[in-house]
């Protein structure tokens, strides 16, 4: 390092899922890949996750999460304990620099972190710590955030961070940086654990990557503002790498690949990669890993048997929507045929399955939501998980709708990305109760259901509303 001074370094994830009731205890990829460079060069870290409870509580479901989606705008305005705690671990650490995630880079589909929840913390680091501690926001997110929500950090970065943090502390770099993205996922470092504040259960370690990015151009998703076409891939033996030092080291046996499109295809970078995952299967006979997938790129049985092989259980298809039209007009580049066809196959192979299904589409009403109802119904999906479309700021679809969203009242105040579960969007799209409640009733066995339990929380709002108190419905 240049400076050969070792800097205290804090990696915080706000809150998010803690304001509505839930929680989130896996590490986080993005910050994790921060806390773990800067901690090898030899800093002070402390990689702090503000949505960890321990197995005393458990996980709301996806519906609760939904009703509950209010209480976050009244918890990072009004203050939480969740925000107190990492106060105090900070305040005992004593850090230089605080990294604060808006979003996660690397999983921009997952709610990690917000706009909102960064800037509050930034704040709160300011006033009630050290002024001079240099605040870093870090996520996509901040990309379109308003003024108001970067006064209180000093640096800003929407792009991948890894060799940013570096610069930032080790050589005063400030301000907006510019937006980098990792080439050579190979040199990047194996992810260890000693600076996590919580420590985790082995299951909370099954978030890993092989590959940052999307060629797809979904035109609701960030990833085609973000890395446009420009994906990485790690090396199937640099992966697998990290999949057998997690299994010896860590304990863990069930895996999330948690890329945008893990089989991307059948090129020969894909059957090494499901060969390999074999040779793991060989030698540790409960290796299980589940994945997120894309329904046309699942035409060759020989790959999907290749898959069960490897240790496969569970594909996540991205369906969004069963109406030919709303597809075309998101651009989601698929077919109804191949959705049969995806989830039938997967089926005879005994791979488990969720359909993702994504309620809002510009042109299309209440009506043709419900319609779509019966074919989500008929593929039999082992899962579903019920999504109300949000126009991103940034997003191909936002810049077709905003108008309507600035007529609606939203994103008036920067990017609030609360509403990705939310009624807000619910109301926008003009989504019945009785549809949400036909899409919420086909919920079924979640892909990581023997791992965690998750429950009915949902807040009776009246109650809240009139003494401040948490009581479920």
């Amino acid at each position: 390092m240049n400076n050969n001074e070792r800097k205290r370094v804090a990696c915080v994830v706000p809150p998010f899922y803690r304001l509505i009731e839930s929680k989130n205890n896996r590490l986080a990829p993005a910050m994790h890949y921060i806390a773990e460079i800067l901690y090898r060069r030899g800093h002070e870290v402390i990689f702090i996750n503000g949505d960890y409870i321990d197995n005393t509580v458990d996980y709301a479901e996806r519906l609760s999460m939904t009703l509950n989606s209010w209480l976050f705008n009244e918890r990072y305005k009004n203050g939480h304990v969740s925000y107190d705690e990492i106060i105090k671990i900070l305040s005992d650490f004593k850090p230089d620099f605080v990294f604060l995630s808006a979003g996660d880079v690397l999983m921009p589909t997952v709610e990690i972190g917000s706009t909102q929840s960064c800037a509050f913390l930034a704040k709160k680091i300011k006033n009630e710590l050290r002024s001079d501690i240099v605040c870093i926001g870090y996520g996509h997110l901040l990309k379109h955030a308003k003024e108001h929500e970067l006064e209180s950090l000093d640096v800003v970065i929407s792009g991948e961070g890894e060799a940013a943090a570096i610069k930032i502390v080790e050589n005063n770099l400030r301000g907006e940086v510019p937006i980098e993205w990792c080439k050579n996922l190979d040199d990047l470092p194996i992810l260890t654990g000693d600076y996590l504040y919580y420590k985790p259960q082995k299951e909370d370690w099954d978030y890993i990557m092989s590959m940052r990015g999307c060629p797809n151009r979904c035109a609701f998703c960030h990833q085609p503002g973000m890395r446009g076409f420009n994906v990485s891939s790690m090396s199937p033996e640099r992966f697998v790498r990290e999949l057998r030092y997690r299994i010896e080291t860590i304990g863990l046996k069930g895996f999330y690949f948690s890329d945008m499109n893990f089989v991307p295809g059948a090129d020969t970078r894909t059957v090494e990669m499901l060969q390999r995952l074999k040779n793991v299967k060989n030698d540790y006979q409960d290796f299980n890993w589940w994945a997120e997938a894309r329904v046309d790129t699942l035409t060759k049985e020989e790959i999907v048997k290749m898959m069960k092989d490897s240790g496969c259980r569970h594909l996540k298809f991205g369906v969004e929507m069963a109406d030919q039209e709303m597809l075309n007009a998101v651009k989601k580049g698929i077919s109804l045929k191949e959705v049969e066809h995806a989830f039938h196959i997967a089926s005879e192979y005994g791979i488990e399955r969720t359909a993702y299904v994504l309620l809002g589409c510009p042109g299309f009403t209440d009506e043709d939501y419900k319609n779509m109802w019966e074919f989500f119904y008929k593929i039999n999906a082992d899962n579903y998980v019920i999504n109300i479309c949000v126009p991103y700021l940034g997003t191909e679809l936002h810049e077709q709708v905003k108008d309507k969203l600035n007529d609606f009242g939203i994103y008036k105040d920067g990017e609030e990305s609360f509403i990705h579960t939310s009624l807000i969007m619910k109301d926008f799209w003009g989504i019945s109760d009785d549809t949400l409640d036909m899409y919420f009733s086909l919920q079924g066995k979640k892909d990581d259901s023997k791992l965690r339990r998750y429950i009915r929380k949902i807040v009776d709002k009246s109650s809240y509303e009139t003494n401040q108190t948490i009581k479920y419905i």
